[in-house]
């Protein structure tokens, strides 16, 4: 009998539905994961825009929890839907790794997207619009994919999902993912996990790849007012998340104004003194983003290994009506010829920017820029639009603009933005040393048990204090295989004790400079009084030589004898002001002051230049307002000063007004000077008061010299920054305050004085 044959027949695999939730959860293990491969697709697809919109994703309230993916990309014809999207572990992309239209190297991995949609939520909407092979219509798709339905147990290819598809006239290609009733809750941490996940594709540039379209670049946008940081464009989040972010604009009166927003800086404004009338409704803005978390405003957005991915595409980049101008801010072009000069270790900046040195207490103005960024730590991007009044003409092979006059004025005008905002680098790296400081001195106290004597003088004392307590106890209290105080918290000290002493002996220096010429100036108002009290006497002369002469010239000789007395008299009000000065000393009785009358002197003393300017000085104070006591000297010093500033301000700003008003309230006496010159932005209300600061957004003195001459402008006093540091230190020794309020119009400046 023949042996049994086994019969040659056919078995196939099938797919048991738990597989979708075994790579769902295997493959995509965290919420935000998932959500960035979804947008990674859009990248892949071609899209120039995705918007991520999120519906109570916190599940705070109310109502069914969604997250919309919307993107303006190639999209997918029913056919792709069916062989691709609907098909488990194509090889489509490891096939077709460039995306068709723009050349982008595809970033989907393993075609996990459609796995991403379940661990994200229990239903799926689908809807996509695609250009139709061979065809001039579109092809719109819709599926709706309920996850429930895959239950384990079942086949993959036995579970419908319904769909609708047609042909239509009009649209725009794209795709957009409906997330239907999230899994789980989001939480502010994975948001910004997410946003930090996309940030290299929404930074992706406009850029060219031979052979393809000149791709736009990527933009990103959250639609999510529930989060934090949930609206607008990522690439702006981005540039508000680095150390700073520097803006410059020309107007159409070619005045330049730069912008910082910078950590520990705040907002920062300063009008560059020339104009660039070349550069006309240009503008730009640029982050600087050095390689340290710490110095970052915003890690939420922000990590060292996502800014060090990012940087290595850094640059300033040129538009031309929205479109790129190449090769500006490509890889290794240094059109702005920062690298070249950071190499050469050029540490000296524009002569323009010493007064901002000065006022940051920025101590070697020549060697202010050897903290200048490189290229590699900018981001930026420059806007230009046609118009017949800039000249700028793009090369014959696209390749740049030529390099005349308005280009040459493109590039100063940046480069003077990055100087501006390097004084400000370096002086946040002084308040973090300071910060460094008091972080040692915390430390040393845990690490010793001890802490170190407190002083009351501040950051030499303070400095020195450590070094000097480490010093005495380092070896008695910890051996030395254990000693935990670093190295970087004595050397911050010792910097800080260098930066400290040169900063105050440039003080000092000032105020023997001020003690000086003060010694002149009362030798010379010494003179000026045995000029001046020769003038009663002429007038006396004139006025017996008046007798004699015949009506008509009697009364001319009567006028100039009356100028004469009147000139005394103007004399004697102003040497008795600086008498009262003088007259400061230890042991000067302190008395009630009447404010309307010594205010009235004091006014008296600039009726030059009052009257000259054509300045109207409105003095509303009652006649009863007194002071407490006080030093006469020093309320002397508080008003000249407020009302100097005053002055010179009105002069700058082209105005004619100041008020001077008081009255009695809050147990104090309140006097408030207002005027209608220049103005003081808010930001800079505080830093005026910080000794050597003289006029930190560069308006008045500039203006002045347009107004009235150099010469003039040195008359008046180009001012040493230490006289509103003065007038709030005397009205604190009397328990006062001294601060700007808001103004009121026609007023731009109002300064309150209270003294109890």
């Amino acid at each position: 009998m023949p042996r049994d044959k086994l019969a040659d027949k056919k078995i196939y695999f099938t797919v048991d539905s738990r597989l979708l939730g075994e790579l769902g959860e295997r493959l995509v293990r965290r919420s935000y994961i998932a959500l960035s491969e979804l947008v990674k697709n859009a990248y892949d697809a071609d899209a120039t825009k995705t918007t991520i919109k999120f519906i109570n994703a916190k599940g705070e309230q109310d109502g069914t929890r969604k997250i919309y993916i919307i993107d303006n990309g190639n999209g997918m014809t029913f056919d792709e839907v069916h062989d691709y999207w609907m098909r488990i572990a194509t090889s489509y992309k490891r096939r077709e790794p460039i995306s068709p239209i723009y050349g982008r190297r595809k970033t989907g991995e393993k075609g996990i997207g459609r796995f991403a949609c379940r661990r994200l939520a229990r239903k799926l909407g689908l809807k996509t619009i695609a250009k139709k092979p061979n065809s001039n219509k579109l092809e719109r798709t819709e599926v709706m994919f309920v996850w429930k339905k895959f239950a384990e147990g079942t086949k993959l290819d036995e579970i419908p999902c319904s769909y609708k598809t047609k042909l239509v006239d009009d649209g725009s290609p794209g795709l957009t993912l409906e997330l239907i009733d999230l899994a789980e809750d989001w939480s502010e941490r994975n948001f910004n996990t997410l946003r930090r996940q996309i940030l290299l594709l929404s930074l992706c540039q406009p850029t060219r790849r031979r052979g393809y379209k000149e791709d736009p670049g990527f933009e990103v946008v959250f639609d999510a007012p529930e989060f934090e940081k949930g609206t607008g464009a990522l690439i702006d989040q981005f540039m508000d998340a680095g150390w700073g972010k520097i803006s410059g604009r020309v107007n159409e009166d070619g005045t330049a104004i730069l912008g910082l927003e910078a950590k520990k800086i705040g907002n920062k404004t300063y009008m560059l003194p020339d104009k660039f009338e070349s550069l006309r409704g240009i503008s730009y803005e640029i982050a600087w983003v050095p390689i340290k978390k710490e110095y970052y405003r915003d890690p939420r957005t922000l990590s060292k290994a996502v800014a060090e991915e990012i940087m290595k595409e850094g640059g300033v980049r040129v538009y031309l009506d929205g479109f790129r101008v190449y090769p500006y801010g490509d890889p290794g072009n240094d059109w702005l010829e920062i690298d070249k000069d950071v190499a050469r270790r050029s540490g000296m900046p524009n002569e323009i920017f010493r007064n901002v040195a000065t006022n940051l207490k920025i101590i070697d103005f020549s060697r202010s820029m050897l903290n200048h960024p490189r290229n590699s730590s900018l981001i930026g991007r420059v806007f230009i639009h046609s118009s017949p009044q800039l000249p700028f003409d793009v090369k014959a092979d696209r390749e740049g603009f030529v390099e005349n006059d308005a280009y040459e004025s493109l590039k100063r005008f940046i480069r003077l933005g990055l100087q501006w905002a390097t004084f400000y680098y370096d002086y946040f790296l002084v308040l973090r040393s300071e910060e460094k400081l008091e972080e040692a001195e915390k430390e040393l106290e845990r690490e010793l048990g001890i802490k170190p004597k407190e002083t009351t003088v501040a950051p030499i004392d303070k400095s020195l204090n450590l070094i000097e307590t480490v010093t005495k106890n380092v070896n008695k209290y910890v051996p030395k295989d254990e000693l935990k105080v670093p190295k970087e918290s004595v050397k911050a000290a010792a910097e800080h004790i260098r930066r400290s002493v040169e900063y105050q002996e440039n003080e000092i220096n000032l105020l023997r400079d001020v003690f000086s010429v003060n010694q002149l100036f009362f030798g010379f108002v010494h003179e000026v009084r045995d000029l001046y009290s020769n003038l009663d006497t002429h007038a006396n002369t004139a006025q017996r030589l008046a007798e004699k002469l015949p009506k008509k010239q009697k009364r001319e000789f009567e006028e100039f004898a009356d100028s004469l007395r009147k000139t005394s008299d103007r004399f004697d009000e102003m040497l008795e002001s600086f008498g009262i000065i003088k007259r400061a000393k230890l042991g000067a009785t302190r008395k009630p002051i009447l404010v309307k009358k010594t205010l009235k002197k004091i006014v008296k003393s600039f009726d030059y230049v009052l009257s000259y300017y054509k300045i109207k000085p409105d003095i509303n104070i009652p006649d009863y307002l007194r002071t407490g006591p006080m030093l006469e000297s020093e309320f002397f010093s508080i008003i000249v000063n407020l009302l100097s500033n005053s002055i010179k301000a009105v002069i700058a700003g082209k105005g004619n007004k100041i008020l001077v008003e008081g009255e009695r309230a809050e147990n104090a006496t309140i006097i408030r000077i207002h005027d209608d010159g220049v103005g003081l932005s808010k930001e800079f209300w505080e830093d005026v008061f910080q000794p050597l600061v003289t006029d930190p957004e560069g308006k008045i003195y500039s203006r002045l010299q347009e107004a009235i001459g150099d010469k003039t402008v040195a008359a008046l006093g180009t001012g040493t920054g230490v006289g509103l540091s003065i007038v709030r230190g005397i009205a604190k020794t009397y328990g006062g305050t001294v601060n700007f309020m808001a103004a009121k119009r026609p007023w731009k400046t109002c300064v309150e004085v209270k003294l109890p």
